[in-house]
């Protein structure tokens, strides 16, 4: 990788890919194909794609290992790292919310107190729950998270709904939405950029602003804290 070259970071595998990828294209950016590579080099803008865990996104632009980042507005949320939101970019559209079993007598969040409550977003549901002054249990998987209700050991779950297909497929219905999430562009709040690379940077950006002009925004709510 060359160093005068952006560095943007996406996810690997997993729910942001194809539709990071086909933005990216979309942007008529030309790379090779992602699936077989760490990284790919831009052949029409001076960009490298570096392809992560979604997890690390943020902490490789917190560090400056990568200028920007695509990521869901859900992992910034859970993450808490000194990064900063630069465009919304209209995919990846979801929320994260409580879900309880569909037989279940619970109607609203309050009658939650001291409930197990199962999730992968451990920070963002202390937060709501810290929030609403109800105490529950939370207890952290890193998936299949919907399972956990059939299985008698979680009363709740706090996972990301899309369609909600998947929950209705494991009898699970929503109570409450904690927030709304979508992919993002990030940066790094401290990041020292040459001037070479914010001139490249805000073309890149006029770039996506261009692909995004008809399409409606979809506001991200800020985290309950």
């Amino acid at each position: 990788m060359k160093n005068t070259n952006l560095k943007l970071a996406i996810q690997k595998n997993g729910r942001l890919t194809e539709d990071a990828v086909n933005f990216l294209r979309s942007a008529g950016l030309q790379f090779e194909n992602y699936k077989q590579k760490l990284f790919s080099s831009c052949r029409n803008f001076p960009l490298e794609i570096v392809y992560v865990r979604d997890d690390d996104i943020p902490d490789y632009v917190e560090s400056g290992a990568v200028d920007l980042g695509i990521v869901g507005q859900n992992i910034l949320n859970e993450s808490n790292k000194d990064v900063k939101n630069i465009m919304n970019l209209n995919f990846g559209i979801c929320s994260l919310s409580i879900a309880i079993p569909e037989n279940s007598d619970v109607k609203v969040v309050k009658q939650l107190i001291n409930a197990r409550i199962f999730t992968s977003y451990p920070n963002s549901t202390k937060k709501y729950f810290k929030k609403k002054n109800i105490p529950v249990n939370i207890i952290v998987v890193s998936g299949s998270v919907e399972i956990t209700p059939a299985l008698g050991i979680a009363d709740a779950i706090v996972d990301l709904v899309a369609t909600g297909r998947t929950l209705a497929l494991n009898d699970l219905r929503i109570i409450e939405k904690i927030y709304d999430s979508q992919a993002i562009l990030i940066t790094g709040s401290k990041n020292n950029l040459s001037e070479e690379k914010q001139i490249l940077m805000q073309k890149l950006i006029n770039r996506f602003k261009k692909v995004l002009s008809g399409i409606s925004s979809l506001p991200v709510e800020k985290l309950i804290i």
